[in-house]
This record gives C-alpha cells, sequence and structure tokens, in this order.
C-alpha cells in the first residue's frame, strides 16, 4: 500500500511509493508577553520544541503593534504588564484577530479573574506556577477550539 502525500498543491496531489510520503508539519504560531524577561526566556524554550514562537515582547502596547504584524495562531500573555494589561489586550486582540486564540497567565487568580477573563475572549487562563505543566497544554486546547483552566489554586497542596 502506498502513503497518501495528501493536498498540498494540486500538482502535489498524487500517491509516493518508496518516496518520501511526508508532509511537513505546519507549526502554530505563538507571540509571548510578558513584562519579566526571565520568564519570557522560560516560555520560549519550553515551547520551541512545538511551536514557532514568533516574538516576545514586555508590555501591552507592544504586544498589540506585534500580534497585528505578525498574525500569531496563539498569543500567550501576562494578565498584568505595564502600558495595557493582559485582559484589554485580549480582547482588543479578538476583535483584530478573532481567528487569533489567546492564552492568559497570571501569577495569581481566582474563578472569577478566569470567568473575566473568558469573558474577554480567552480560551485559556493558566496560573504562572503551573505553567510547566499547563502552557502546553492550554495552548493545544486552545488551537483545537477549546477552554483550558488550571484546577490547582495553591502551589503548596
Amino acid at each position: 500500500f502506498c502513503g497518501w502525500a495528501g493536498p498540498r498543491r494540486p500538482s502535489e496531489n498524487k500517491r509516493d511509493c518508496g518516496r518520501s510520503a511526508m508532509i511537513p508539519a505546519v507549526r502554530s504560531r505563538v507571540l509571548l508577553a510578558d513584562d519579566y524577561d526571565g520568564l519570557l526566556e522560560a516560555w520560549r524554550r519550553l515551547l520551541e520544541p512545538r511551536y514557532d514562537v514568533v516574538g516576545a515582547v514586555r508590555d501591552g502596547h507592544a504586544l498589540l503593534e506585534a500580534a497585528v504584524a505578525l498574525e500569531p495562531d496563539v498569543v500567550v500573555a501576562d494578565l498584568a504588564m505595564p502600558g495595557m494589561n493582559g485582559l484589554d489586550a485580549c480582547r482588543t486582540i479578538k476583535h483584530s484577530l478573532p481567528q487569533t486564540k489567546v492564552v492568559l497567565v497570571t501569577a495569581g487568580g481566582d474563578e472569577n479573574v478566569a470567568r473575566v477573563a473568558f469573558r474577554a475572549g480567552a480560551s485559556a487562563f493558566v496560573l504562572k506556577y503551573a505553567a510547566a505543566d499547563d502552557l502546553p497544554a492550554a495552548i493545544e486546547r486552545a488551537l483545537t477550539g477549546g477552554t483550558f483552566y488550571t484546577l490547582r489554586t495553591d502551589p503548596h497542596r
């Protein structure tokens, strides 16, 4: 049985017997925003094996400019950033780029803050202490049209 290469361009829709039938996977593009360089670098290292990290910015206004210029699939943004907070940036991004998914990350927060984030258009709400475990799952859930919420509220439990 020959593998099906799948549709790429009309001229490439053919079976590939013996030659590579692998189509390079299209990696989702992620834009990062946080006012702490160390965290941006940690997120970049965490996400680059799975995604194309197309940029990293340190405030809400820079996030809006980068989002419009880069049109990422996903924005990962801190809730509390200088210039414009993550909630306001989320609302603006979802208005300008409705196809872009937004994952909001915060050092603290509860169910009420998460509800506000989801009403603002976020697809996911992740607590920073759980980001190493939850951020990739949150991004995947957002990309498939779902939502994600960090369930743990106390990192010491």
